[in-house]
This record gives structure tokens, sequence and C-alpha cells, in this order.
């Protein structure tokens, strides 16, 4: 007899989302709402959504790049790395999360590892044709520049 699609899932051969019969285009809509709410300074309710994306698809980066960010904004750095870890480990060009992991390895004080961050995310070779046309080259040129000056300051 043939492993039904739930079985599947409690094996681990299958999503939860998969399992529950959630198209793509569901999924999709539900991360729109939950950007939507993110965008709009909604946290928690944003926080809720991508929890339960990613509960539905967890090897999905952009959910966990999703909450790795959301936490971080909230000031929650231990979950907020794991979630950016996740992220990363699917998806090792991942330049929300690279950005963002940056950023918290800025806030843990571990200057060199947001520098290789920015670094990986600044010579991915689509973000190096056309910088200026990404949000997250812009931001982590900037905070590259910021802790390289202040690296210099740190050996004179």
């Amino acid at each position: 007899m043939p492993n039904t699609l739930d079985e599947d899932w409690v094996e681990g051969r299958a999503s939860l989302g998969a399992a529950a019969g959630w198209t793509a285009e569901e999924i999709r809509l539900v991360a729109d709402l939950g950007y939507a709410l993110a965008d709009y300074g909604r946290n928690e309710e944003a926080l809720t959504i991508f929890e339960g994306l990613a509960a539905l698809a967890p090897a999905t980066a952009y959910f966990q790049s999703a909450l790795g960010a959301l936490l971080l904004r909230m000031g929650d750095l231990d979950r907020a790395e794991v979630h950016l870890m996740a992220a990363l480990a699917a998806d090792p060009g991942d330049p929300c999360a690279l950005l963002n992991r940056g950023e918290l390895n800025i806030q843990r004080q571990r200057p060199d590892l947001a520098i290789r961050d920015f670094l990986t995310l600044l010579r991915q070779p689509d973000i190096a044709a056309n910088p200026d046309a990404n949000s997250y080259a812009t931001r982590s040129r900037a905070l590259l520049s910021t802790l390289t000056q202040d690296e210099a300051l740190l050996t004179e």
C-alpha cells in the first residue's frame, strides 16, 4: 500500500503545507499579508503569520528570513539568530537574511562576522552587477562603511 501524504509528513518527507493541501498561491497570499502587516509595524500579527507559514513549509528560506527580521526588529536576538541561520541554511545567498544577520552580528558585537555577511551579500553576481537597484546592497554598503571606519579607529 503506497504512503499517503499525511504519512509522508509524519515521516518528514513532505511539508505540513503539502499535507494540509495548501496551494502555492494560498501560501503566497498569506505571506503577502504577513509582509504588509510587518510593513505597517504590526509586528506581533506578522510574527504569528510567519510562524504559521514556517510551520507549513519549514525549509522555505523566505519564511525563516522574515521571522528572523521580525524578531531582530522586536529585539529577540536569540530567536532571530535561529531563524536567520535556518534561512541561510536553505539559501546561503539570501540577501535579506545576510543583511539581517549582519545587523544582528553588529548588535552582538561581532563586527568581523557582520563584515563577512555584508561582503557576501555585496559580492553576489546579481547585486554586484547593479548594486544601486538593491536596497539590501545600499544598507549593507552603509553598515560596512561604518564598521570599517570603526575598525580603522580602533587600530589608530
